[in-house]
């Protein structure tokens, strides 16, 4: 199902028992609802033991490159060179050992991906016996870096331009303003799935309305054509 059809099965369920008068709700704060649930929700279901639906993970197709100074400040360079995504990645899924970064490698689909590992081990790249020859990533900021022992002598930032980054993102739609190899885009919200299983819009869904649509209601409002602020809670009675 495409976004516009979870949020149309929303409207029906607020129609159908007499909720809320839809036609005052945004599609775009049913957007947000629906975007938080689903972070929630698979937040608490990548923590279990198991493996990740490759229906909820998404890819950024291929992700320009650039070299930059390794010191995170303009007015101090080290001389010493990183590569790093040049755009921001979207904010992923926060996990209790990690984040929701599936895998980061080179735009080859079959080729091998890159080590993922945290800020902290990356300082230790490349000491081991079996380790020396692999390419790291690791997310710092809103940016992915790559570091390897033989970024030393020149040939890794000659020939890296482009890599690719799969995982489960907070917002979908930010995947959207990232394009694959052939220049199409990501994600279209028009005719891609939404990653979402259908298993679990289920309970979403009855969250939502539970939740959200509780508040909304109960939510007092400033009504009267006068210069108090008197608020009031909303009957939707004629």
């Amino acid at each position: 199902m495409v976004l516009a059809e979870y949020i149309y099965e929303l409207r029906l369920i607020i129609r159908r028992e007499n909720l809320y008068d839809d036609d005052r709700l945004d599609d775009r704060l049913l957007k947000h609802w629906i975007h938080n649930q689903r972070s929630l929700w698979l937040r608490n279901e990548m923590n279990k033991p198991r493996s990740v639906d490759e229906q909820i993970i998404q890819s950024l197709g291929a992700v320009a490159l650039e070299v930059a100074d390794r010191s995170t400040s303009l007015s101090y360079l080290t001389g010493y060179s990183v590569l790093q995504t040049a755009s921001d990645i979207p904010k992923v899924i926060e996990l209790n050992n990690g984040d929701g970064i599936i895998e980061v490698g080179p735009v080859d689909k079959i080729s091998r991906p890159f080590s993922y590992i945290n800020i902290q081990r990356s300082r230790f790249i490349g000491n081991g016996r079996f380790n020396k020859n692999c390419i790291y990533a690791f997310r710092y900021g809103n940016r992915i870096l790559l570091a390897a022992k033989e970024m030393e002598s020149g040939s890794f930032l000659k020939y890296m331009r482009y890599i690719t980054v799969r995982g489960v993102f907070e917002n979908p739609l930010d995947v959207a303003t990232f394009n694959h190899v052939s220049g199409d885009s990501c994600y279209d919200v028009n005719t891609d799935d939404y990653p979402l299983n259908r298993w679990m819009w289920n309970y979403i869904r009855d969250m939502i309305i539970k939740t959200n649509f509780d508040l909304l209601v109960q939510a007092p409002t400033d009504k009267a054509n006068d210069s108090s602020e008197t608020l009031t809670v909303d009957t939707h009675e004629e």
